[in-house]
């Protein structure tokens, strides 16, 4: 009787220090998937954005319009729980929403939209511009579709992709993230906040 327990103490042991030792293994690095992609628009307020301004830090990324009725209402709700999140770890990465609709999204709109979505200017810019050159950046610089539909005689709708996508501070894209389960955005979290340790 003593001998099993004694036996399995040690099995238990042995079974904790392994999980020790592979939460220490460091993991690998994140892969390069492209590069940002050059441009100049405008962010919410009027100000010239272009790619350089996302050198030197790490940014989450998403892909939006305002009048959009179903996925951008939760991937803005989502960039504010993130940025809350941030807030609260004390990490300075930036979030940046690129309107996939630019001829409504004007930046006095996005300026609106940025306020009712608590958006900390400082942290969280709404960029938009002429549609050719938003297209040209989100479509064949971020590889993520965006796609004008006709709805009705005069409407139209923008079916576009809703990842989030990872950047670091040398311009490269680190990773696309889905938006809907939590263990998606717990991953994105922690792949931001180690690029930004590693100072990249």
């Amino acid at each position: 009787m003593r001998r099993t327990a004694v036996f399995l103490g040690g099995l238990a042991l042995a079974l904790a220090l392994a999980l020790v030792a592979r939460a220490m293994r460091p993991r690998p690095p994140l892969p390069v998937l492209g590069t940002v992609p050059a441009f100049h628009l405008l962010d919410e307020h009027g100000a010239a954005y272009t790619n350089d301004a996302m050198l030197g830090h790490v940014s989450v990324i998403d892909f939006v319009f305002t009048r959009c009725p179903s996925s951008c209402p939760r991937l803005t709700a989502r960039m504010g729980e993130l940025q809350a999140r941030l807030v609260r770890d004390g990490s300075s990465v930036r979030l940046v929403s690129f309107s996939v609709d630019p001829e409504n999204d004007t930046p006095p709109v996005l300026a609106v939209y940025a306020a009712k979505a608590g958006a900390d200017p400082h942290r969280w810019t709404f960029v938009t511009g002429p549609l050719d050159d938003v297209t040209r950046a989100v479509v064949l610089g971020f590889k993520v579709s965006a796609v004008k539909v006709a709805k009705g005689a005069s409407d139209y709708d923008v079916t576009h992709g809703d990842w989030f996508v990872l950047t670091d501070g040398a311009g490269a894209i680190r990773g696309y993230y889905p938006t809907e389960e939590n263990a998606d955005f717990e991953r994105l979290v922690g792949d931001a906040e180690r690029l930004e340790k590693q100072g990249r």
